[in-house]
Formats: C-alpha cells, structure tokens, sequence
C-alpha cells in the first residue's frame, strides 16, 4: 500500500496533535487509579507534616528567627546536653556548607538548639564564639513541645526550615553534608523567599 505525499502529511500531523492528549489522557488514569512515582530527588527525608516553629516555643539569642519572619532558609541543628564531637562534626559541616554556597550564603543562617534546658558548658560557649561567630543558639522548653516532635528532634542533627518557618526536611547523622548542600542547592534555586 503507497501512502501519498498528503495523506502522510496528515497522518504525521494527527500524530503531533495527538501526542499531548494522549499523554494527558494516560496520566490522568494512572493518577486515579492511585500511581505515583516512587522516591525523591532530595537527600534528606521529607517531613509527612512541617515542624512549625511556632509550635516549638524557641527562644533565641539573635539571628532571623528572632528578629524578623519570614526570615531565611535556616539549618538548625538539634543537641541535648553538652556539645559531644558529633555535635561538633555536625557545626562543622554545617558551617563548611554555608561556606560552599558563595554567593547564595546570606541566604541561608544557622542554629545550635538546646532541647530542654541549656547545658551547654562554658567551655562549649566559649567554643562555639571563638570557632563559629555567626552561628546562632537558642533554647527550646521540652515541656511545651509535643512529644512526637521531641523525639524527631533528638533523633537528628539537622532540620531545613524554610523562610516561613515550616520544617520540610530531616536529615540524620549518617548522611554525608554534601548531601545536605545539595538539598539546600536545589530549594535556594528554585525559592523566590529567603
């Protein structure tokens, strides 16, 4: 069977003009029928429900979650008790990351937290001013934060807060922080606040 010079003109022009309403048509089943993709391009794990920082009673020394909201993209890292080496690893990276964003790092602060009281040693704070002057500390009262939140913030070294003060992302201890600084890449280029 010869198909026309015409006739194949049409036949690629249907195709072109089908594709989109096709692809449309075979989306909208899979996501009816309950189809979605599995995993995520992110390194850190995404929170089911934000950890909002109005729910967990902060109260800090200085830096944007004190002195204006929305503030900016906010690593807090989480201690209880006294600063162990892996909390000094975690600052560490954490400040090596801030240092590694160039131009984009005043657009992303950090903070040391103290669930419960704060029992860092005078040593620690001593420490922390002469190494990380720019990091920010503050306490939370573990009494008024709810337990299910407790417990993600003492299982972790870092949350990422974005600017409207909504935690999204957890990140554990046995993650390397270029995966962190990836992360933090990504939301700082696609992110008009902060």
């Amino acid at each position: 069977m010869i198909i026309s010079k015409q006739n194949s003109g049409r036949l690629v022009a249907s195709l072109i003009f089908l594709t989109p309403i096709i692809v449309l048509f075979a989306s909208s089943a899979m996501f009816y029928s309950g189809y979605s993709p599995q995993g995520t391009v992110n390194k850190g794990t995404l929170l089911d429900e934000p950890i909002e920082l109005g729910e967990l009673k902060l109260d800090v020394v200085s830096g944007p979650l004190k002195e204006e909201f929305p503030g900016k993209w906010s690593i807090v890292q989480f201690v209880s008790g006294d600063c162990t080496e892996k909390c000094w690893e975690t600052l560490y990276s954490s400040r090596q990351i801030n240092i590694r964003l160039a131009k984009n790092s005043d657009r992303v602060v950090r903070y040391l937290i103290n669930v419960g009281t704060n029992n860092l040693s005078n040593k620690s704070i001593e420490r922390i001013s002469e190494e990380y002057p720019l990091l920010n500390t503050g306490i939370i009262d573990s009494d008024l934060v709810p337990l299910s939140v407790t417990k993600k913030l003492q299982d972790s070294p870092y949350i990422l807060f974005d600017p409207l003060g909504n935690g999204i992302l957890i990140y554990d201890s046995t993650l390397p922080s270029g995966e962190l600084l990836e992360d933090i890449k990504k939301v700082l280029q696609n992110s008009k606040i902060g």
